[in-house]
């Protein structure tokens, strides 16, 4: 009868999952999964928010069967786009 570290041998040659996990890492097989697109991708934050306000967001996301991101998402670029001179002072002070 084998010892311990036999036996152990013989269960990650056999085993599918072993060959899933095994330590050395495969090669990853091209074109397998879906192709990446060159998009923006969105960044995960963390605001602090009065939650009365999330709550009104909430309702008004829920009304226009929008997220709350999406909302969120078009009230900074509104106001990105109200302050675009603000922008352009910005670049014009880090250019100095």
């Amino acid at each position: 009868m084998g010892g311990f570290a036999d036996r152990e041998n013989n269960r990650k040659q056999k085993s599918v999952v072993a060959s899933m996990i095994s330590d050395t890492p495969q090669e990853q097989t091209a074109g397998r999964g879906r192709p990446k697109e060159e998009r923006e991708t969105k960044k995960r934050i963390s605001l602090a928010v009065l939650p009365s306000l999330y709550k009104d967001i909430g309702k008004i996301a829920y009304v226009e069967r929008r997220s709350i991101s999406e909302v969120i998402s078009e009230c900074i670029e509104k106001y990105i786009a109200d302050n675009e001179s603000k922008l352009k002072e910005y670049e014009k002070i880090k250019r100095d």
